[in-house]
């Protein structure tokens, strides 16, 4: 259960960029006209509502995974941590070369996925010795 619970790492993680660069994106974008506290609502409601399939799916991915992968054996947890990567980006790096208007943005989770991917392993060693 120790390990489950340092998923929050990931979630946190691509929460807060995915956040922070929808806000920005946004706030830049000439074609919209909105003060930026407009902007902030528009971007929690985009990432929360709109993207709530993606958040039941990355999380249920991440634990299924984890339960599969790691929880019962640490060893060799630099590569299980880069198979749980590849597995949960892949369709993220398929929409971002057949959509190219949510490329940018797709890029951005997948690079903070893996960032966080490597975080998490500091914290999986601390949970388990």
């Amino acid at each position: 259960m120790k390990i489950l619970n340092t998923n929050w790492i990931n979630i946190v993680g691509v929460f807060i960029v995915s956040f922070l660069f929808t806000t920005i994106f946004d706030s830049l974008d000439p074609n919209v006209s909105r003060d930026f506290f407009q902007t902030i609502i528009a971007s929690l409601i985009g990432i929360l509502l709109y993207g709530m399939l993606f958040w039941i799916c990355f999380i249920t991915a991440l634990i299924i995974l984890d339960l599969f992968l790691i929880v019962f054996n640490q060893k060799y947890l630099k590569i299980k941590l880069f198979l749980e990567w590849i597995i949960i980006s892949s369709p993220f790096i398929y929409w971002a070369i057949k959509y190219p208007e949510q490329r940018a943005l797709y890029i951005v989770a997948v690079a903070t996925f893996f960032i966080t991917q490597l975080l998490r392993r500091g914290l999986i060693n601390k949970a388990t010795h």
